[in-house]
Formats: structure tokens, sequence, C-alpha cells
């Protein structure tokens, strides 16, 4: 850090920013607060859900008894392997795709299953978990994939490793993360300043910053927030103000650039609909 940077940004009342992790950051560079869940966790959400398949697949035999049963062994072997492989794949399967990744155990547990990217599953993802579940959850009674679970970093049953799939914690009202405003210290010099789009992994380590920063010792904040600011300081002009607290330019860079992405992504919309009328309008002289 050079003399002029900590001339330039002087520290005085930090911001209060949200205390938050980042465990996964998606290939769009979005980081995701989502951390992974526990056994125990894992553990209550198959309870819940198992219990759930097993009353509507005995609903589903005791209607079926009601107008036809089996006369002989074989009739019963197929039925019997019927209404299992109903219970323990194909209701999972449905209900993991329909709801990309959630289930009834899922949402009372705050989880969900989501690819390592932090993206919705898609239908290979919840065949092969639900495929898999059958040898690691009903089959095993669980063993195998309890084993699994403790001997993977992030607590990954077979099927999660065989579909790329790891369940993360999911409150119920995530709201993802908050836009930035321009600090009113910076207000006159954000209306006059020209700020360059930041590149990818910048923005992305002051958003983290930002998000991160209050439980930080103050030594380590200060000396971040200034690193930072002397980064972003390079896709501004004019620079702050000498004095500029470094947290208050990092957020008032980053609400800067959102309101022009915003404003930019509003009207390549509003030139797409302009264009798409004048494909799908007759021309005058056709009547």
């Amino acid at each position: 850090m050079t003399k002029d940077t900590e001339e330039r940004y002087q520290v005085g009342r930090a911001i209060e920013v949200a205390d938050s992790r980042t465990d996964i950051v998606t290939g769009e560079g979005v980081g995701l607060v989502l951390p992974t869940v526990s056994l125990g966790t894992r553990i209550m959400s198959a309870v819940i859900d198992t219990t759930l398949y097993a009353v509507v697949t005995g609903l589903a035999i005791y209607l079926t008894l009601r107008v036809w049963e089996p006369s002989n062994a074989a009739q019963i072997i197929t039925w019997l392997t019927t209404y299992l492989m109903v219970w323990a794949v194909l209701i999972p399967f449905a209900v993991q795709y329909a709801t990309k990744g959630s289930s009834l155990g899922r949402v009372m547990t705050g989880s969900r299953t989501v690819r390592y990217d932090g993206g919705t599953i898609g239908m290979r993802h919840a065949l092969t978990r639900s495929v898999a579940g059958l040898f690691d959850i009903h089959l095993s009674l669980g063993v195998l994939g309890i084993s699994s679970i403790l001997l993977t970093s992030k607590g990954q049953r077979s099927g999660d490793l065989l579909a790329g799939t790891i369940v993360v914690s999911w409150p119920r009202r995530y709201r993802g993360p908050e836009p930035h405003s321009v600090d009113p210290s910076l207000a006159r010099w954000a209306q006059v300043a020209t700020i360059s789009p930041v590149p990818g992994h910048l923005s992305i380590a002051s958003r983290d910053f930002l998000r991160s920063a209050k439980p930080m010792t103050e030594d380590a904040r200060i000396s971040r927030a200034r690193d930072l600011a002397a980064g972003l300081e390079m896709f501004v002009a004019p620079p702050p103000p000498r004095g500029t607290n470094p947290e208050a330019f990092i957020a008032t860079v980053l609400a800067v650039r959102e309101a022009a992405d915003y404003e930019r992504e509003a009207q390549a919309m509003v030139r797409q609909m302009k264009t798409e009328e004048r494909l799908t309008t007759l021309p005058y002289s056709v009547r």
C-alpha cells in the first residue's frame, strides 16, 4: 500500500454491512451465501420425505386393492416391486425435478439440492440421485449414504457424487444480495465521475468485502478496504477527493455501476421489443 493511497483514503465511521459467508461462486461470478448442511439435517429431511412418500404409496396400494387383488405369487412379486420402485425412485424423482431440488423435507429443514456451481438441478441430476437413493438409503438402510456423507468434505451421499450435486442451506426468505447505494459524502463526486466497467474478479472481491467486513479486525478491514479502493481507482475519473472513506468509495462505485448496468439492460430490452414489433408488423401496403 502506497503512502498516497493511505492519504487519499481516510477511515472514519465504518459502513454497516451485512454479515454473511460465501461458500459457492457461480459461473456468472455471483457469490451465494449457501453453506452445506449437517448430517442431522440431512437425516431429518430424509425421514420427513420418506414418511410422506410412504403415506402416498400406501394410499395408492389401498386404492389398488379395492379394485384388484393379485391371485398368484408372480403377481404379488410384480406388484410389490412396482410399488417399491414408485415409493423409492419415481416419487422422489418427480418431486425433485418438479421443485428443482426441493421437497417437503427440504423446505422444513431450510435446505436445497443444487449443482456444484450453485445452479438448479435438472432431470439428469434428479434421476441419478433417486436411482442411487434406492441403494444408499433404502436397500442399505441408510448406512451407505451416511458413511458417504461423513467421509466427504461437502457432506455428499453417493447419489450426490454421481449426480454432481450438494445439499446446501436455503433460507425460506433468501433474497440474494442487497443493491448498493451511493454514499452521501460522495454524491456530488458520483454525479460528475466517469466509472468504467469493473473487471469481474475485482467486482466480486469488492462485494464480498462489503458483505463480510463487519467481523474483521480493524487493521485488516482498513488495509483490505484501501487495497480494493486503490484497485477500483484505476477505473474512475476523476479520482475521489482526498480523505474519502475507502468503504464509502467502494460502495459508491458498485452502486453507480449497478445503475449503469441496469440502464443498459433496460435500453437493450426496449430495442429488442421495438425490433420484434417491426418484424411482426405487416407493411403498410399489405391489407
